[in-house]
């Protein structure tokens, strides 16, 4: 039964790069088209290959591999071994993204016709592949995997590793994985982390400059526009505030420690201290709400904006900034109708904006 079910899925997986090598050979594919294709063959190697395979097919007109017995490391060993494989020169190889080989089909008067249309073939397949690294980036197609959520989506990942990630509304991050580091770069929003433990193979999250180091333990990383927020649930982790990419490696020892039940926000300026966390604040975004301590009108407005397809904006005028504290949906309606109700705002919505307005308070003599 298993090898049956592996037959059926790999046959689907022959006809659905049949029918993506047959819309960019008969057409001009869309954004979306492309997106879709980018979003096919990132998600398993076996897409790759077989989108590799129909193309070598195409190219040798059937007769390369009429029974699909070879692989795309078998193509590529029997082109090296005609000796006609070379390096690609430097500015070839930094624009490709990729540190592949050309295979060049040797044009030499001594072969006989039908070996150089095997040479030109096999070599062609190569192309394709190396195209095909240039377009998605080879080294993200197997260690590089991006992962997004749009607006009002959180999304549960599950790393190869083991380690669990929840995604929050708004939020990209880039998995980085060696056999020596794994590493994570929140490029914006929040997650929150699960490492699985592995001390010979630290987990590291960067945020900007801001670089925090774990073995096995649970955090939180939000990233706002201002500052990195980091919130310890389990374990210890350290914090190294704006190190340069470069001489991370030198410095990833040092830093703030956290432990469980501690929060530290850094700033391009300075990080603060250590202090005890609001966990329940902090991981709130899990459950779909929104939990306000004492907030100012403008540090409200950027949490909402995480969720809102409207920008919210602020302009408070009273001579001491309102402060908001309650449990809030991660819908902004509610929060905006909440501030309706107050006689000292008036909201004013546009097409792409909601425009939050606190008046100076007036006195009875005025």
């Amino acid at each position: 039964m298993n090898i049956d079910r592996r037959l059926k899925i790999n046959a689907q997986i022959s006809e659905e790069a049949a029918e993506w090598f047959v819309e960019f050979r008969t057409g001009d594919l869309e954004a979306a088209g492309r997106q879709a294709f980018d979003t096919w063959i990132r998600s398993s190697p076996e897409h790759l290959r077989a989108f590799l395979e129909v193309a070598a097919i195409w190219n040798e007109g059937g007769e390369l591999d009429a029974q699909r017995e070879l692989d795309i490391e078998t193509l590529t060993a029997r082109v090296r071994a005609e000796g006609n494989v070379v390096p690609l020169t430097e500015n070839i190889a930094t624009n490709s993204q990729a540190g592949l080989l050309i295979a060049l089909a040797a044009t030499s008067k001594s072969a006989p016709p039908r070996r150089l249309w095997h040479r030109y073939t096999v070599a062609a397949s190569m192309l394709i592949a190396l195209a095909a690294a240039a377009l998605y980036g080879w080294d993200q197609l197997y260690r590089e995997p991006t992962y997004a959520t749009s607006l009002g989506e959180q999304r549960s990942i599950t790393l190869s590793d083991g380690s669990r990630v929840e995604l929050n509304s708004r939020s990209r991050l880039r998995v980085t994985f060696t056999h020596a580091l794994r590493t994570v770069e929140l490029e914006e929003g929040q997650a929150l982390f699960q490492v699985t433990k592995n001390v010979a193979r630290p987990f590291i999250v960067r945020s900007g400059a801001t670089q925090v180091r774990a073995v096995g333990t649970q955090f939180d990383v939000n990233r706002t526009p201002t500052a990195t927020i980091v919130t310890v649930l389990e374990g210890r982790v350290a914090v190294t505030e704006g190190v340069p990419r470069a001489s991370q490696a030198n410095t990833s020892s040092e830093g703030i420690y956290l432990a469980a039940g501690e929060q530290l926000s850094v700033s391009p300026q300075a990080a603060s201290k250590p202090a005890r966390a609001n966990v329940t604040k902090a991981t709130a975004w899990t459950h779909q709400r929104v939990l306000l301590d004492s907030a100012t009108l403008g540090v409200a407005a950027a949490e909402f904006n995480r969720y809102s397809a409207r920008k919210l904006t602020v302009e408070d005028t009273g001579a001491t900034p309102l402060q908001l504290s309650g449990v809030f949906t991660t819908d902004p309606n509610f929060l905006i109708e909440y501030l309706r109700q107050r006689p000292d705002i008036t909201i004013v919505e546009t097409d792409t904006e909601i425009h939050i307005i606190r008046h100076v308070a007036r006195s009875p003599a005025q």
